[in-house]
């Protein structure tokens, strides 16, 4: 194998981590996040060469991920995509591995190309001895029903200012919401919310408002008015981090709309 050459490349990587422990994905110098993890590690791989990692958009504190995309760009040593995939394994804590790596063109951009994200979001309906770190326990029944007929309220192109941090009201808060999508079995209830972006904490907000709904806590009619206008609604009922997982970020417009017919499919 001819030795690696240098010259600026970039590479586009597929992780899946746990989010436990880390204050989110977005690097903080006086944190331990994911994206401030890659970086410390892309160091010790590509030396003294210049390395960026940027990733398709945040995750908050404690917050998984399933297939988060990001891209590596750096002057450094062009390895083949599967020793960049084994250095970073290597490297890494055991919560954060790479899944993939590939090559790709220098205006691919995992945030600004992106044309759809997916979160789950998974609801026990009982006690687990393994599962705490991974959902949120609701003790109370849950009429998924009612949680699925709110749901479609929240489906199209809305302002969630109601749902955004009070740093975000000063840019748009307007989101497409492609999808909401309940699944129920005998031990989860789960929540599959997609769109095209989405503001902090708004997955989290909208799996309370549902799970507020399914308890008998709130109206469909006042959940739907949330949309309307400043609501405290939605803070107070934010989901924990725990439940929430990344599940995909979509780079080609059909795959995008294939995954939502599947998404309705699975979940009648």
């Amino acid at each position: 194998m001819a030795p690696p050459s240098p010259g600026r490349h970039r590479y586009r990587l597929t992780l899946e981590y746990d989010g436990t422990g880390f204050s989110g994905w977005q690097k903080q110098n006086d944190a331990r996040t994911i994206q401030g993890t890659l970086l410390a590690v892309a160091a010790e791989i590509f030396g003294d060469h210049p390395v960026d990692i940027q990733g398709h958009g945040r995750t908050d504190a404690g917050v998984h991920a399933m297939a988060y995309t990001a891209h590596l760009e750096t002057t450094g040593p062009e390895f083949d995509p599967a020793t960049v995939v084994t250095r970073f394994n290597e490297l890494l804590p055991p919560t954060i591995a790479v899944l993939d790596a590939a090559p790709c063109h220098l205006r691919f951009h995992a945030r600004h190309s992106c044309v759809g994200r997916s979160y789950l979001y998974q609801i026990a309906k009982r006690k687990s001895a393994f599962h705490k770190k991974y959902v949120w326990w609701v003790k109370e029944p849950l009429d998924v029903a009612a949680m699925s007929r709110t749901a479609r309220h929240f489906v199209g192109m809305h302002d969630f200012a109601a749902f955004a941090e009070k740093q975000e009201l000063k840019k748009s808060t307007l989101v497409l919401v492609n999808g909401l999508f309940l699944y129920d079995d005998e031990e989860m209830v789960r929540l599959r919310v997609v769109g095209s972006h989405f503001l902090w904490r708004m997955v989290r907000r909208l799996a309370g408002v549902l799970v507020e709904v399914g308890r008998g806590g709130l109206a469909e009619t006042a959940a739907a008015a949330c949309l309307a206008g400043p609501s405290e609604i939605p803070q107070r009922l934010t989901a924990p981090a725990a439940g929430l997982f990344f599940e995909q970020a979509f780079y080609d417009e059909d795959a995008f709309a294939d995954f939502l017919v599947r998404a309705a499919e699975d979940a009648r």
